[in-house]
């Protein structure tokens, strides 16, 4: 498959964003810092439509979206940060000051921009973007945990990752592998694509 021409097949298997939600609530989470992400808008979505939700703060860049939430954590709040793939690498520094060399807890849900459908049930190492491939081998190098969340049955990885954190006073991750659900869009399949990876598996490196 040429990775340059669009693939235009819809996803086979999604995260529900109202159990996200839910799953946010049930971790106590005040505060959601971010720069918007394509690949999980219906979750800002089921943001705004809860009453109950954490209060949303967009930023213009992930930096300001890392340093805002160690702020709010400072201050007695319980923030999270949403972004990209591409977000990561563009924080990397903001992360190593606040998560590793500061030791505050910063939970990151990341939305993998540009993997390809072709790739869904396969390792996202295994995909043809460096975008997408690169992400792991970064949190691996700076042995900040992840946890797969794509499928429905991956959502209770939100708060695994978001407890792990604080348990560690050290960053940890969610990586959300493709868009999440739309209601009624009628994709949702829990028998994935390309075959069935073990996405209860945390991949965390060894510290």
């Amino acid at each position: 498959m040429n990775v340059d021409q669009p693939d235009l097949r819809p996803p086979t298997h999604q995260l529900d964003p109202d159990a996200a939600v839910r799953e946010f609530l049930d971790c106590g989470i005040t505060h959601v810092v971010t720069v918007p992400d394509y690949v999980m808008l219906s979750v800002y979505r089921a943001l705004e439509a809860n009453p109950a939700h954490p209060q949303l703060i967009y930023t213009c860049t992930e930096d300001e979206a890392v340093t805002m939430a160690a702020g709010l954590h400072i201050g007695g709040a319980r923030p999270m940060v949403m972004m990209q793939n591409q977000g990561l690498y563009a924080s990397l520094n903001a992360i190593r000051a606040v998560g590793i060399d500061a030791r505050l807890p910063l939970f990151m849900m990341i939305g993998q921009f540009g993997r390809e459908y072709a790739n869904l049930g396969r390792p996202p190492q295994e995909s043809a973007r460096p975008l997408v491939r690169n992400c792991e081998r970064i949190l691996d190098a700076l042995d900040i945990p992840y946890f797969p969340c794509e499928r429905p049955e991956d959502v209770g990885n939100l708060s695994k990752a978001y407890r792990l954190s604080h348990e560690r006073q050290w960053p940890s991750a969610a990586l959300v592998g493709t868009y999440t659900a739309w209601p009624g869009s009628g994709t949702s399949d829990h028998n994935g694509a390309g075959g069935t990876p073990d996405t209860a598996q945390v991949h965390d490196a060894k510290r």
